[in-house]
């Protein structure tokens, strides 16, 4: 008779994200997930199969939950110029904020396994991928409401801006404070305000 699951995927998720979020995935252990979350080995195994397959499950849980907190405002179905402004304009201070210390997972992972790892590599791309075409959206909506010149190339913008978004991750993943963020930010946003 198969065992009964005695505990939440989600919450094991959650605990599993912050420990390769904080460790990477070389270092990240499934004894110290066992240790953190609480959860035996084999319900670990029998969920997963294998520390890569949860590791799988971690990054497309990250990305779920990206969507939901610091993406939020580029998700508006109404988003434009503003909330790409706004969004930026926040990074700063929620990327040196106590729990995003570690930078950005799926950046971290890129770092880490994107030369070695073609599937993880993928991940990674796919996530900043779809993270550019989102931008791209509000940056179209920003031209039809001519809040951006009908000349500008939004889809040049959208990949030099979340380019920048990895750089800030990065930076705030290295330690640096919050106003050199800021500046790096700034310095990104005039590119949009030669577009206007």
């Amino acid at each position: 008779m198969p065992r009964h699951k005695e505990f939440s995927e989600e919450e094991l998720l959650q605990t599993a994200i912050l420990l390769f979020w904080e460790k990477g995935y070389c270092d990240a252990s499934v004894d110290e997930l066992i240790k953190r979350s609480g959860v035996a080995k084999y319900g670990i195994y029998a969920t997963f199969g294998s520390k890569r397959a949860l590791f799988k499950a971690v990054l497309n849980q990250y990305a779920e939950d990206r969507k939901k907190d610091i993406q939020r405002p580029l998700r508006k179905p109404y988003a434009a110029l503003p909330e790409v402004l706004s969004f930026f304009t926040a990074l700063p201070t929620k990327l040196t904020k106590k729990g995003f210390q570690y930078g950005c997972l799926m950046a971290n992972t890129g770092m880490e396994l994107g030369v070695q790892d073609q599937e993880f590599s993928s991940m990674v791309k796919a996530f900043f991928d779809e993270t550019a075409d989102t931008m791209k959206a509000c940056l179209d909506r920003a031209v039809n409401l001519q809040q951006l010149d009908s000349r500008a190339d939004t889809e040049v913008l959208a990949r030099f801006l979340i380019n920048e978004f990895r750089t800030l991750l990065m930076l705030a993943a290295s330690g640096n404070k919050k106003r050199d963020l800021k500046l790096q930010m700034e310095t990104a946003l005039t590119i949009l305000q030669d577009t206007q």
